[in-house]
């Protein structure tokens, strides 16, 4: 799994999603013509890889915001000597956390412009 992640990521650094055959394209933009939470994602990431933190916060700012969150949960629960710190709170808490962030970005206004891809 981690050689699999490893070869995505060197994908990811050499060549930019734009354009390339080989990612995936979100399936929930081309049927609804509406962004999902991870829109944007790979682009962030890529921006991420080459350490532009400005531009991967404009293509994707909740996996921005979540990465150092996510990084902080696992470290503190392996701190406690726990397997994962997540609950049924967390897990509602993460779905409503994508679920308003996929409206603000979806609904035409100042908030379209800077949670846009």
């Amino acid at each position: 799994m981690i050689g699999l992640g490893s070869v995505a990521l060197t994908l990811l650094y050499f060549h930019r999603p734009e354009g390339q055959f080989f990612f995936p394209r979100c399936t929930f933009y081309q049927t609804t013509g509406l962004l999902c939470p991870g829109c944007g994602g790979l682009r962030a990431t890529h921006a991420l890889l080459h350490g532009d933190i400005v531009e991967a916060a404009r293509c994707n700012l909740l996996l921005v915001l979540g990465l150092p969150s996510a990084l902080g949960g696992w470290v503190w629960a392996r701190r406690r000597r726990k397997s994962a710190p997540l609950n049924a709170r967390w897990i509602w808490l993460l779905f409503g956390v994508a679920a308003i962030f996929t409206i603000a970005r979806n609904l035409p206004g100042p908030t379209a412009g800077w949670l846009s891809p």
